[in-house]
């Protein structure tokens, strides 16, 4: 399964907001070996100047209601963009 989390935030904040979102990824990676993180932006910013982010999570055999329930404490601790809004998708 994947995981889409994406938010939007002011882009001054993006330099700050990358180093937590590394040290998250490091956090859940020591605790799910098999997890693969990536994070990507949209080209342009919207209407009102915010830059879109999206974090991408592959589980491979993880559970995905834990590893959620993980990620979700993780990115308040982090004090991460909210609202966080989330999709899954599996393999066709």
């Amino acid at each position: 399964m994947q995981l889409f989390i994406y938010y939007k935030f002011m882009p001054p904040d993006q330099p700050e907001l990358k180093a937590r979102i590394e040290s998250m990824h490091a956090q859940l990676q020591r605790k799910y070996p098999s997890l693969v993180c990536k994070v990507m932006k949209r080209p342009n910013p919207d209407e009102l100047g915010q830059v879109t982010w999206m974090e991408i999570y592959e589980l491979g055999a993880s559970d995905p209601d834990a590893f959620k329930l993980e990620l979700d404490r993780k990115a308040v601790e982090e004090k991460l963009p909210q609202p966080r809004r989330s999709e899954q998708f599996v393999h066709c």
